[in-house]
């Protein structure tokens, strides 16, 4: 404990809002709990949307997040990425929540697709909106928005989707095939 003060102290020195805040989380001050949530709510959130299908599911999904965040604080090692693992909590949140909504189905095998299937989606994604991406992917099937925004938004490897999502890594590679052809077809379609 005496170490992990030092470094809060540390840390304090260095931007002294956040370090003693957590400061005051980690003594379990309410006052604290809601001075870092309101500082990381809007990021949480839209982390939890793009996760989501609804603005409903994504505030539930936050606030679970958030609930998670404050009980397992103590865990925290390096106080300068507190908003990295945050937004890791979150996409875990999110994860086991639409596990429990509606379980993944497998998406098929990856022969399924062709090299040919899996062309890079960044020159239409970088002409469009955030807003007209962020509706879009949140039309998909909880699977591929889940291996889209995880490989393609997060950047993780095909490896820590799987492992995440709990399923085969085949599986992750599929759904993102079949994500950003389903995207394609919204964006044609729509646009």
């Amino acid at each position: 404990m005496q170490q992990k003060c030092h470094f809060l102290l540390l840390y304090s020195i260095m931007k002294p809002e956040i370090g003693q805040i957590i400061d005051a989380c980690l003594k379990k001050d309410e006052r604290a709990y809601k001075r870092l949530y309101d500082l990381y709510a809007a990021k949480m959130y839209g982390v939890c949307l793009r996760y989501t299908s609804t603005s409903g599911a994504a505030e539930d999904v936050m606030h679970e997040g958030f609930i998670r965040v404050f009980e397992n604080l103590h865990k925290l090692r390096d106080v300068s990425s507190l908003e990295a693992w945050m937004r890791k909590t979150m996409i875990y949140t999110a994860l086991n929540f639409n596990r429990q909504e509606l379980p993944l189905a497998t998406t098929g095998r990856i022969d399924d697709c062709s090299d040919s299937d899996y062309t890079s989606g960044d020159e239409i994604i970088s002409r469009l909106d955030a807003e007209i991406v962020l509706n879009a992917i949140q039309k998909l099937p909880d699977s591929y928005r889940m291996a889209i925004n995880l490989c393609e938004i997060e950047g993780y490897t095909f490896e820590e989707a799987a492992k995440m999502m709990k399923v085969k890594e085949a599986s992750v590679r599929s759904a993102l095939v079949r994500g950003k052809k389903a995207l394609a077809t919204i964006f044609k379609e729509r646009y």
